[in-house]
C-alpha cells in the first residue's frame, strides 16, 4: 500500500488530504487549500454564461484559458489577471508535492466582514471567484454556491482514514493518563480499545458489564470500518437524501431533483444497481498495475475505493476514477511502450487466413454438467458411497442405477472407473429413460442405450438387440467414457482414452439419464465435469439449443 500513499495527498499543501472536495476535472483538493487558491475575476470576464459548479457542469466546460491567460504553460504554475487589484502578486511558491501555487492574498476587509460572527468564521467568498486546478490547469468561475457547489470525496475521506490507521504501529488503550499502552481488547458496546490494567480498572468481568462483548483489537478496528455509512444529501438541496442515479448526467439525485430540476426528464435508475455496475473500475485499470509507481498509485487507491460501502459517496467519484484510469492507460498508448526498433525492421502481421477461418467457425453450446449417481431412482440391491459417486451392488444378478441429473440438449461427456472386477463380469454402461427396468441389464428392454462389455469383447445392446462386436475389454482400473452429443443425436463410447467401436446409436432424442448395471463382482466410481475429448468435434448446433 506504499505507492497509493501519493494519491491521498493534497497537490497544494502535500498532506492527505482533510474535507477533500472533487473539481469537475475529476481531481481532488483539500476545501481549505481550494479557498486559499481562488482568483477573483472582473466582472466584465465572467458573464452568468460562463459560471458554472461542481454539480452542474460537464467536465470539459472550462473558460476559455488563451482568453484568461490566467497561467503561463511555459511556467506551469499559476499567474496573475495583469493589472487586477484582487490577483495574488507575489511570487509563486511550491506544494511539497511540486505544484506551484500562490499565497492566498489577504483580501481587504469589508464593513461586512468586521460584523462576522465568531473570530473563527470564514469570510464568504467573493463574487466571480475562479478556481483552477492544481494538477491539469483547468479553470471555472464558481456560481452562488462558492465552494458549496463541488461534492464532497467522503470515500476518499474514508480510505485516508484507513490507511493511516493501517500504518500505526499498534492499537492504543484509550483510557491510559501517561504514555497509553498497547490496546489488548476492544470493547463493542463501550466502542473503547483498553489495556490490561485498564481493563480490569474500569471495565470488570461482572455487573452489566459482563454481558459486554470484548475482542481483540484487530478485530474491533474491523468492526469500526463496518460502521454504519454516512447518509448522502444533495448539494442542490440541503435536505434532501441522495437516493437515484440520473444515467444521462452520470451523477446521484435526489427525488426533489426528480420533481423540480433539470434531471425531471431523464432516465433514472436504482442508486444500489448502478453502486454495483459502476465497480468494473478495479478491471479498467488492472493492466497498469506494474508500469510505473504513479499507476501502482492510483489502483491501489482505486481498489481501496471499491471496499467502500456507501453507495452514492462510491457513485459520487466513480466516473472521475473511471476517467483517470482511461487518461493513465492513453498516456502509456502514446509511444511509451512501442518497442524501440531500427528504421528496416519491417514486422507485419497477416491475419486473413486468421480471419477466413474464424468466420467458418460454427459453434455449439456446451456446458460441464455435474451430477452423482441417484439412491431414490436406483435398485435396493445397489450400495452407495464416497458421496454416491462409487457403487457396488449386494446382487450376484444385474442391478441398474442411474445419475441424478436428465439431459435433453447440448453436448455431455462422463467417465467411470472399474475399482473391482473380479470372476469377469460384464457390467453395463450408457443412458436410459427415467422408466428403465431395474432388475436386467442395461438394454435387455426398450428404455435403455448401453454397451456391456468384459475382459474381452463389448457389444452395443438396445431392446435385448446385441450389434458390433468389438475386441478389446476391461480391467481393473480401466476408464469408460460415455459421450451424448444432442446436436448430432448420437451416443459414442470410449475404453481408456480409445473410441470402441463405431458410433453405438443414433437418433436420439428426448430426455436421457446416465445410466449403468453391474452385479456384486463389480465396483465403480464416476467422474463428471468433464470436458470433451480432444479427438471429437460437435456437430452444427440448434440454435435454440443449450444444456440442460
Amino acid at each position: 500500500m506504499d505507492e497509493m500513499e501519493e494519491e491521498l495527498k493534497c497537490p497544494v499543501c502535500g498532506s492527505f488530504y482533510r474535507e477533500p472536495i472533487i473539481l469537475p476535472c475529476s481531481h481532488n483538493i483539500c476545501l481549505a487549500c481550494a479557498r486559499n487558491i481562488l482568483v477573483q475575476t472582473p466582472e466584465a470576464e465572467s458573464p452568468q454564461s460562463s459560471r458554472a459548479s461542481g454539480s452542474g457542469v460537464s467536465d470539459y466546460d472550462y473558460l476559455d484559458l488563451d482568453k484568461m491567460s490566467l497561467y503561463s504553460e511555459a511556467d506551469s504554475g499559476y499567474g496573475s489577471y495583469g493589472g487586477f487589484v484582487s490577483a495574488p502578486t507575489t511570487p509563486c511558491q511550491k506544494s511539497p508535492n511540486g505544484v506551484r501555487v500562490f499565497p492566498p492574498t489577504a483580501p481587504q476587509p469589508t464593513p461586512q466582514q468586521h460584523l462576522l460572527p465568531h473570530p473563527g468564521s470564514l469570510p464568504p467568498i467573493p463574487r466571480n471567484s475562479c478556481i483552477t486546478c492544481p494538477q491539469c490547469h483547468r479553470s471555472l468561475i464558481l456560481d452562488d454556491r462558492g465552494l458549496r457547489g463541488f461534492p464532497k470525496n467522503r470515500v476518499l475521506e474514508g480510505v485516508v482514514d484507513r490507511y493511516q490507521q493501517s500504518k500505526a504501529a499498534a492499537l492504543k488503550c484509550q483510557l491510559c493518563e501517561k504514555s497509553p499502552k498497547e490496546a489488548t481488547v476492544m470493547c463493542e458496546q463501550c466502542d473503547v480499545f483498553y489495556c490490561d490494567p485498564c481493563r480490569l480498572r474500569c471495565h470488570p468481568p461482572r455487573g452489566p458489564l459482563a454481558k459486554h462483548r470484548l475482542v481483540p483489537p484487530a478485530q474491533g478496528r474491523i468492526s469500526r470500518r463496518a460502521s454504519p455509512r454516512k447518509i448522502s444529501t444533495c448539494t442542490e438541496h440541503e435536505l434532501e437524501n441522495l437516493s437515484m442515479y440520473c444515467v444521462q448526467c452520470k451523477m446521484p439525485v435526489c427525488y426533489q431533483c426528480l420533481e423540480e430540476g433539470k434531471h425531471g426528464t431523464h432516465e433514472v435508475k436504482a442508486l444500489g444497481a448502478m453502486w454495483k455496475l459502476h465497480k468494473v473500475v478495479r478491471d479498467q485499470i488492472s493492466h497498469c498495475t506494474v508500469k510505473l509507481r504513479q499507476t501502482t498509485g492510483l489502483m491501489e487507491y482505486c481498489l481501496e475505493v471499491i471496499k467502500e460501502n456507501d453507495p452514492s459517496g462510491f457513485l459520487q467519484i466513480s466516473d472521475a476514477l473511471i476517467r483517470r484510469v482511461h487518461m493513465t492507460e492513453g498516456q502509456w498508448g502514446k509511444g511509451t511502450l512501442t518497442p524501440r526498433m531500427t528504421s528496416d525492421f519491417d514486422l507485419t502481421l497477416d491475419s486473413g487466413p486468421l480471419l477466413q477461418t474464424i468466420h467458418q467457425l460454427d459453434f455449439v453450446q456446451m456446458k460441464v454438467a455435474w451430477f452423482t449417481f441417484d439412491p431414490a431412482s436406483a435398485h435396493p440391491d445397489i450400495v452407495f458411497s464416497n458421496d454416491n459417486l462409487t457403487v457396488s451392488c449386494n446382487s450376484y444378478d444385474d442391478r441398474v442405477v442411474m445419475g441424478n441429473s436428465a439431459f435433453s440438449r447440448g453436448v455431455h461427456y462422463w467417465e467411470m472407473t472399474v475399482d473391482r472386477y473380479d470372476n469377469h463380469p460384464d457390467p453395463a454402461f450408457g443412458i436410459a429413460r427415467g422408466d428403465v427396468l431395474k432388475d436386467v441389464m442395461l438394454g435387455k428392454d426398450d428404455k435403455a442405450w448401453a454397451m456391456y462389455v468384459d475382459n474381452n469383447r463389448s457389444w452395443f445392446m438396445h431392446n435385448n438387440s446385441h450389434t458390433n462386436r468389438t475386441d478389446g475389454g476391461i480391467t481393473k482400473g480401466a476408464t469408460i467414457g460415455v459421450l451424448l452429443d444432442f446436436t448430432r443425436g448420437i451416443l459414442i463410447f470410449l475404453i481408456n482414452d480409445e473410441q470402441q467401436g463405431p458410433v453405438a446409436f443414433e437418433g436420439l432424442e428426448g430426455t436421457y439419464y446416465p445410466a449403468i448395471s453391474l452385479n456384486r463382482n463389480v465396483q465403480v466410481t464416476l467422474h463428471t465435469g468433464l470436458p470433451i475429448p480432444d479427438f471429437y468435434t460437435p456437430g452444427e448446433a440448434d440454435p435454440n439449443s443449450s444444456v440442460c
